[in-house]
């Protein structure tokens, strides 16, 4: 398991996710936004000459990505255990997904 280096509790709940964003869909969008961040950082590369400034963005480009990829193997598991969360905001899980959660 990985560990943490934020403390997820700390961030307030802005608001209620939408019932269409189940656990499954988030992993998908999980991985298009690691995607999304890997291709703007290319873009950004190919423009950009400063070396201090592309080793900044490639800092917080792997950071972001490593955040990502470590919430959504969260979200793997927490169908089992109805308790998901995404950067501290609450998942509702479908009862099709597990009868149990409600």
């Amino acid at each position: 398991m990985l560990l943490y280096f934020i403390d997820l509790s700390v961030i307030p709940e802005i608001g209620e996710l939408p019932s269409w964003a189940d656990p499954d869909l988030l992993k998908g969008l999980s991985v298009a936004a690691i995607a999304l961040v890997v291709v703007g950082t290319w873009l950004i590369f190919r423009v950009v000459r400063k070396v201090v400034f592309r080793s900044l963005l490639l800092v917080l480009a792997v950071g972001l990505s490593f955040s990502l990829w470590q919430q959504r193997g969260q979200l793997t598991d927490c169908v089992e255990t109805c308790s998901c969360d995404l950067f501290g905001q609450t998942v509702q899980i479908p009862v099709d997904k597990n009868p149990n959660c409600e």
